[in-house]
């Protein structure tokens, strides 16, 4: 007779459902004015830390190991189109004077990043929940223009055009947690939160905070 083995939860993330940008105000808080839905996105990026780790080694133990320096995350964001919010809130580009393009001014402005996922947990009962996993950049700044490729195969016709944007996230004052300053911050939705989650983001996108609840009624 075999083993008998019951699963825990197992999780399935989609890809990204909504990603959202905005800014700080000189408060520090989010300018809900600024925030702003980007759209044609295709993936995220790996976002790879490049900050140093100091390793303590010990004679009986497993290595004790500490960053040495602060965090800086670096990634990428593809499009398959380049909307306005991009170009402006991402890029800092300016409208071209006669209106029909965009104008490169090399200033990247620093912004807040949020993608929504939407995820599947399969319960230890076999039931099926969904749910969403929000990711939070609270200082993300370009560092270059954007890139594009595509590829033209002769028997299946032209690819999409693909755009690339270099990215690299830090942390900043305005998000903190327990004393801390992620560069980077996930928070999971599930179970009567879903629903208070879809029906005030589909009404009014927010970007989560360390501080944000979501309670029957509101989402302060």
């Amino acid at each position: 007779m075999g083993l008998n083995v019951k699963y825990g939860e197992r999780s399935i993330t989609w890809g990204n459902e909504a990603l959202v940008v905005a800014k700080f105000n000189e408060s520090g808080q989010v300018d809900t004015e600024s925030i702003k839905v980007l759209t044609g996105l295709v993936s995220v990026g790996a976002m790879e830390d490049q900050a140093e780790v100091q390793n303590y080694p010990a004679d009986d133990v497993a290595d004790h190991a500490t960053k040495k320096g602060a965090t800086l995350l670096n990634g990428e964001l593809v499009f398959l189109q380049t909307d306005e919010a991009l170009k402006e809130e991402l890029l800092g580009q300016v409208e071209a004077s006669n209106g029909l393009g965009y104008v490169q001014t090399g200033q990247y402005p620093n912004r807040i990043i949020q993608y929504v996922q939407r995820t599947q947990t399969k319960k230890a009962d076999g039931t099926i929940e969904k749910g969403y996993k929000i990711q939070v950049l609270p200082n993300v700044q370009a560092t270059a223009e954007l890139s594009f490729e595509s590829e033209t195969d002769s028997s299946d016709g032209v690819d999409p055009i693909q755009y690339t944007l270099a990215i690299q996230a830090t942390a900043t004052d305005n998000y903190t947690d327990k004393g801390y300053k992620p560069a980077q911050q996930e928070f999971t939705i599930n179970g009567d939160n879903v629903d208070l989650f879809e029906k005030k983001f589909s009404t009014t996108p927010f970007v989560f905070m360390p501080d944000t609840v979501l309670t029957a009624g509101t989402t302060e």
